[in-house]
């Protein structure tokens, strides 16, 4: 070997070495602080995709709210609950929004043990809540749909419904103080400690165990019953649209017939094919005597009171049908929304040190999908925009006075 090779291989060690030793200097030298910075500096771009989920939020539920309030003073019994939903959707956005963006600014010095067990209990109650009314709307849906001669829930039941969900929501959102809290947080990376707000690992085993024995029972029973009660409808509105295109095609057969007849016989003027639609649909459901009234003077004026009967009543089906379809929609994306959270719950119980060993390259896309049950609460002005005709029009109506 010649003194060339000697000498660069002593240049390879030598700088490996150094290397090395500056890492090592640098890890006894970092600071929690120091440390913090370099991860809040990563989730840069979920601070901004939080901050466009509140902008976003708040605008589509103070929207909802003010169209109901100025311009839908009275709401109808199929849109009871959607003002109710829109509040809490507002505070959610507000709350969560701001408190994970705090959370993401303050990854290992999260040092406040009361700050941590208060966020979550909110968060605990602005989570239980909106599953309860969306159990409660299904429950409408269901009656309306499904069982359209009982009597719907009366002003005083729905009223009970919203407070039994609060109390409930509550219970259920008070051990969360137990559960969460100032926890250590041990780089594996820095070898540093610091403190973030997570779930306890030390004490109180037995409660804990216990509660997310509830919790996962009450999630189980809440899920099939929204699975159930929509199933149920969806078949129910299914069975009906395939009845109602039968029955409108033996109606369009009858009323063309009727016409060609009413044409070459007497040369009378018929009223349209939407009026004969309906008309030849009441001749198989009139009776015998209400048939022979028709060859008096007044036949024109009882057809005419059961037309506007018969047409307000699949006006009013139509209406329970789509408003039925947009709730689906809303309890579906609410679903969606939080099964990625669920799941790395999940996972972060069965490794009590799953945030400790997340590199600073998988942390922001583990945060994004931790955030993403926020989505749940600026979707839904969007879905009564698209899905709901009735306040598109009065969300129209109100810009233009606002406007003026």
């Amino acid at each position: 070997m010649t003194f060339n090779e000697n000498r660069w291989e002593l240049d390879a060690v030598f700088y490996v070495t150094l290397k090395l030793w500056k890492i090592y200097k640098t890890r006894d030298n970092m600071t929690v602080s120091e440390l913090n910075s370099i991860i809040s500096t990563t989730l840069i771009p979920n601070i901004v995709i939080l901050v466009i989920y509140i902008v976003l939020g708040t605008c589509g539920n103070v929207l909802v709210l003010l169209v109901y309030s100025f311009q839908m003073k009275e709401p109808s019994d199929e849109r009871y609950f959607i003002p109710i939903l829109a509040a809490f959707d507002l505070i959610a956005t507000i709350y969560c929004g701001t408190y994970t963006i705090y959370q993401c600014l303050h990854q290992v010095t999260f040092t406040s043990n009361i700050l941590c067990k208060t966020t979550q209990f909110f968060i605990g109650l602005t989570t239980f809540i909106p599953i309860f009314l969306l159990v409660i709307i299904a429950v409408q849906r269901y009656l309306k749909v499904c069982q359209p001669l009982k009597p719907a829930l009366s002003l005083n039941v729905k009223r009970t419904a919203l407070i039994l969900t609060f109390v409930i929501s509550l219970l259920f959102s008070l051990p969360l103080a137990f559960v969460y809290g100032s926890v250590p947080f041990q780089s594996t990376t820095y070898g540093i400690t610091g403190s973030r707000c997570g779930k306890l690992k030390e004490g109180h085993r037995l409660a804990r165990d216990l509660y997310a024995i509830a919790v996962g029972i009450l999630a189980v029973t809440l899920i099939t019953t929204l699975i159930v009660l929509y199933s149920l409808i969806g078949l129910k509105v299914f069975r009906q649209l395939k009845l109602n295109k039968r029955k409108s095609s033996r109606v369009e057969f009858r009323s063309s017939m009727r016409k060609t007849y009413e044409d070459g016989a007497s040369g009378t003027e018929t009223s349209g094919v939407t009026q004969n639609n309906i008309i030849s649909d009441l001749d198989s459901q009139i009776p015998n005597s209400i048939k022979e009234q028709r060859l008096g003077n007044n036949h024109q004026t009882t057809l005419s009171q059961l037309v506007g009967s018969k047409r307000r009543q699949m006006n009013n089906r139509r209406i329970t049908y789509k408003l039925s379809v947009m709730f689906f929609v809303i309890t579906l994306v609410f679903l969606l929304s939080y099964f990625p959270k669920v799941m790395l719950l999940l996972i972060e119980g069965l490794n009590k040190d799953f945030w400790e060993k997340v590199s600073n390259i998988e942390r922001p896309g583990l945060m994004f999908i931790y955030h993403m049950f926020i989505i749940n609460n600026i979707v839904n002005p969007v879905i009564y925009a698209f899905m709901d005709v009735k306040f598109r029009e009065e969300a129209t109506v109100f810009f233009n006075r606002v406007i003026k």
